[in-house]
């Protein structure tokens, strides 16, 4: 080989992308900063497990299995790439611990792994030529996946060229100078089938033309990257190492005390740097969209091109004043100069604005916050988190929101639930059950568990009747326990997740007093969203709580045989998974294994069920917004559940209760399909059931 020729290719090809990758380092330095460097353990567990055991890719099995092939091969080939460009310099050259018996294993396995990628390529360029999946025809550069698709093609193809042409002159030479390659199968069969009968100076061509095409393709692959949706490449493991560590469940607190205190994004600067390494690590794969429910109910909002929408801002605005800023604050950091990044960021003319321009405030607030983009994305990205920043900042900074919201939050405020019933009306439902407050107990430790009822279960007819069966069922098992009454107040869940994170943290505060006050250690909740703020958010605040959902205590009583679920009740039933119990806390089995423990109940599934369960349209706050655009989720989500052929739907969450039992009423299927919530359903089979009252179609939620 030339060693001049490879110094000067290297010199050219990594001065370039240097530049290149330094406008990028200096865009994350513009950015906010924000603490990623906690949890180290964890987050090189979830380096390994995620980012280089690809599992989340396997979530789908062509797809996955697919990319796992061609990244597997990138992994490996990373040796051979480094051993190519010591080639250059040294046609002997490999690296230390490389040579002999190890060095002939490596070589075997780097031609499985061509093999692999080439398999790999294939597939992904049959689902996008021929299949053509729906997430994948929305992409924005539809030809960037098979121009890069036959790059890597070319890479694997010119590894073999001039595998085979070495070893098909080393022979002709009489002497096997390559000692480690006689195991690159790949390439002794080219020899001996192909190459053989070539002259040496065909040969020698082809070795030539193997090495310099691949070692070009590598060097332009690399440079190309970077300006493409390619550039997860190399940006995906440090978005995975860089992702949350706190539960998935809990938003990040935002601290009113300091000064400097941003109320949410409204512009591209507000962003932290993680989230603009989002920007750059989207893959465009379109797995966020597949179950969105937002999307798919034709709502405007698409969590993949929220991504990228953003990324591009980045870029067109960022392209050379942002750059600037983030050279000057690279040079404060580590030179110690003077930093005049903020200087320069005033000083950029004006351009699109974020929200508005960019992300419209429809996109904004269509989100129900299921979480399905992120469990989805392989890559890690924080979809709804950036959400919630843009909502906090409409909500705090410009008072800006759908106009429904407005009596949630003053009656959150004011009488402790988002639709301003008088707090004194809480403890209502209990009258003539025999329930024991807390303020009567005094403390905790004399029962079993605090008895967290929520609004809904307060004070909306239809769900009083699953707060009824539930203490029922407690008291039927022997499980002591006492309620808090008219001191229980909202959560703050509705108002965080639209936004509204003073008023939530002010609910936070004023319940943990309440709760501490009586020593409160063990809860039981029947509403997801109680249940993921209790148990995962109020931690923060210093409330440290067991929590538990009242399907896990109910099930947990079936299989301790407290509760004998004795009588039949003969009904075939599917179970819709809740977002905040499924998605966000992991209580799949619980639900259904109560309602297997039924005799008489026929369990079938849902084509979206557990991790891909679809959401009912409530959360985030959708709850208390009309949809004016597109289809309704709630009746998406019923058509789904008529669609298996049962004659009830089972929920675990106050809110899946009202929207699919209004999603029933909306598709006039009343007469053949019933809503319950399964602690009715147990109730029954025990025979301690409350029957439960219907409110009137488009009701609302709470009694009047």
């Amino acid at each position: 080989m030339s060693p001049i020729g490879i110094t000067l290719l290297l010199a050219l090809a990594l001065g370039a992308f240097s530049l290149t990758a330094l406008q990028r380092i200096a865009l994350l330095f513009a950015a906010r900063p924000e603490n990623r460097l906690e949890s180290m353990e964890e987050r090189f567990r979830r380096l390994f497990v995620i980012g280089f055991g690809q599992s989340k890719m396997l979530y789908e099995t062509q797809a996955g299995l697919m990319h796992v092939m061609i990244f597997g091969a990138f992994m490996v080939l990373a040796t051979r790439t480094i051993t190519l460009f010591g080639m250059g310099y040294d046609p002997n050259f490999h690296l230390p611990g490389l040579g002999g018996i190890l060095g002939q294993l490596y070589a075997a396995v780097k031609d499985v792994f061509l093999i692999l990628a080439l398999i790999g390529c294939a597939i992904a360029a049959y689902r996008r030529v021929l299949l053509r999946p729906d997430r994948l025809k929305t992409a924005a550069h539809p030809g960037e996946a098979l121009l890069i698709l036959g790059v890597i093609s070319l890479l694997m193809l010119t590894d073999m060229l001039f595998d085979g042409a070495t070893l098909a002159l080393d022979a002709q030479d009489g002497e096997r100078t390559h000692m480690d390659w006689n195991h690159a199968f790949i390439g002794t069969f080219l020899a001996n089938h192909f190459l053989g009968g070539m002259s040496g100076g065909m040969l020698k061509f082809l070795q030539h033309l193997g090495y310099w095409s691949h070692v070009s393709l590598i060097l332009g692959f690399l440079n190309y990257l970077p300006y493409g949706k390619h550039f997860h490449i190399i940006t995906s493991l440090a978005n995975v190492l860089f992702s949350r560590t706190r539960h998935k469940g809990e938003l990040d607190p935002m601290d009113f005390e300091k000064d400097d205190e941003f109320f949410g994004v409204g512009k591209l600067e507000d962003f932290s740097w993680r989230r603009y390494l989002d920007m750059y690590t989207c893959t465009e794969c379109g797995r966020c969209q597949d179950n969105c429910p937002a999307w798919l109910s034709e709502k405007p909002l698409n969590p993949k091109f929220l991504i990228t929408n953003e990324r591009d801002h980045l870029y067109e605005r960022g392209k050379w004043t942002m750059a600037k800023a983030g050279l000057s604050r690279m040079r404060h950091l580590l030179l110690g100069t003077e930093d005049k990044s903020a200087e320069i960021l005033a000083a950029e003319p004006s351009a699109k604005s974020l929200i508005g321009d960019v992300i419209s405030e429809d996109v904004i607030w269509s989100c129900t916050t299921c979480n399905h983009c992120v469990t989805a994305c392989p890559v890690m990205i924080e979809h709804v988190d950036n959400i919630v920043d843009m909502r906090r900042f409409l909500v705090q900074a410009e008072s800006r929101f759908p106009k429904e919201l407005t009596p949630v939050f003053k009656g959150i405020e004011q009488n402790g639930n988002p639709w301003g019933i008088g707090a004194d009306f809480r403890a209502d439902w209990a009258n003539g059950l025999g329930v024991r407050f807390m303020k009567d107990v005094k403390d905790a430790g004399a029962v079993d568990y605090l008895y967290w009822v929520g609004c809904a279960g307060s004070f909306d007819d239809r769900n009083k009747k699953v707060s009824t069966n539930m203490v029922k069922l407690m008291q039927k098992a022997g499980v002591s326990f006492a309620i808090l009454g008219k001191e229980e107040s909202c959560t703050g869940d509705p108002a965080r997740r639209a936004g509204n994170e003073f008023l939530f943290q002010q609910m936070a505060q004023q319940n943990i007093e309440t709760l501490n006050k009586y020593k409160v250690k063990k809860i039981v909740t029947q509403c997801p969203h109680c249940f993921n703020t209790l148990k995962n958010e109020y931690a923060h605040f210093g409330g440290e709580y067991e929590v538990v959902h009242h399907t896990e205590l109910l099930d947990q009583l079936v299989r301790e045989q407290k509760l004998e679920p004795e009588k039949p009740v003969e009904r075939k039933v599917t179970y819709h998974d809740s977002c905040y119990l499924g998605r966000y806390n992991e209580v799949y089995d619980a639900p259904r294994e109560i309602l297997q423990a039924i005799p008489g109940v026929e369990l079938v599934e849902m084509e979206r069920n557990r991790r891909l369960g679809f959401c009912c349209g409530a959360g985030g706050s959708r709850m208390w917004m009309e949809e004016h655009i597109g289809k309704r989720v709630n009746v998406m989500r019923t058509e789904q559940a008529i669609a298996t052929g049962a004659e009830a739907v089972a929920t675990a969450c106050p809110f899946c209760t009202t929207m699919l039992g209004d999603g029933i009423k909306h598709v006039n299927r009343e007469e053949s399909m019933e809503q319950f919530d399964v602690v009715e359903l147990l109730a029954e089979s025990v025979g301690v059931a409350e029957a439960k009252k219907e409110r009137p179609a488009g009701a609302p939620l709470a009694a009047e």
